[in-house]
């Protein structure tokens, strides 16, 4: 049986009273390529139902989406601040943080590596622009497959053994970043103007977060495939090793 892959959803369509979960189908179409059953976890209300979620799935994908809530790394909100979805903080921060307890795979990708870090105790840029005016442009015009600027990879990081390369050009469409990476965490990638775009945990078996979006550049780019190749080949070590006899085991 394939591992089944959980990614978050975001909140859309707001206006009118119609409230709705929902991601875009890419990073469904990367999970399933890859090799893994993608499940859609909705933002639920019930703490309880959120610890459920965690003995369904292998796998946790946190997805792209709007800023977070910086009340969850102890800041106050600067001007630059985009929408906040408060019951996507709630649920993410939830599930990572438990997912990181039980050392489930996490594949974070861009707000999904701000969730990340923030959950295991690191902090974030509100606004790159505002700390520096040296940045690169890290929202694109160009299609989401085209890789606008390029990203250094650390020697000898998980993330390098998995692209096979120390440089690679990927998209961009953020305008929040990793300030440090988190406890127990390295950064595994930055471009040129210093900006991280690579985060890995060094005692999980499975803890990545990217700051660009793979799911748009698979297609025709081993390099890319590749991590989600090896984040579904973690979730299938996982659903062998650690859920056996449904028992979890804690770190």
């Amino acid at each position: 049986m394939r591992p089944i892959i959980g990614i978050t959803c975001g909140t859309t369509g707001s206006d009118g009273g119609n409230v709705e979960n929902s991601v875009n189908v890419s990073y469904i179409s990367a999970i399933e390529n890859a090799g893994g059953t993608p499940i859609l976890l909705p933002l639920v209300q019930n703490a309880f139902c959120v610890a459920d979620f965690l003995d369904v799935i292998d796998g946790l994908l946190l997805a792209g989406g709007v800023d977070m809530d910086p009340l969850f790394y102890g800041e106050e909100p600067q001007p630059s601040l985009g929408r906040i979805d408060v019951d996507r903080d709630r649920v993410e921060m939830s599930l990572t943080v438990r997912a990181l307890e039980i050392d489930m795979p996490v594949l974070g990708i861009c707000r999904g590596i701000q969730t990340l870090n923030v959950a295991a105790g690191g902090a974030l840029y509100q606004d790159i622009a505002m700390n520096s005016s040296n940045v690169l442009k890290h929202r694109q015009n160009a299609p989401g497959s085209y890789g606008t600027h390029a990203i250094n990879v650390r020697k000898g990081s998980r993330l390098q053994s998995i692209l096979g390369q120390l440089t690679i050009r990927v998209n961009s469409f953020h305008h929040q970043a990793v300030k440090e990476a988190a406890p127990g965490f390295v950064i595994s990638a930055v471009t040129c103007d210093g900006i991280t775009e690579g985060i890995e945990s060094t005692r999980h078996r499975f803890a990545i977060g990217v700051q660009f979006h793979p799911e748009l550049m698979w297609q025709n780019n081993p390099p890319i495939t590749a991590l989600f190749v090896e984040f579904i080949s973690a979730a299938k070590t996982y659903k062998h090793e650690l859920k056996r006899d449904g028992k979890l085991i804690v770190l």
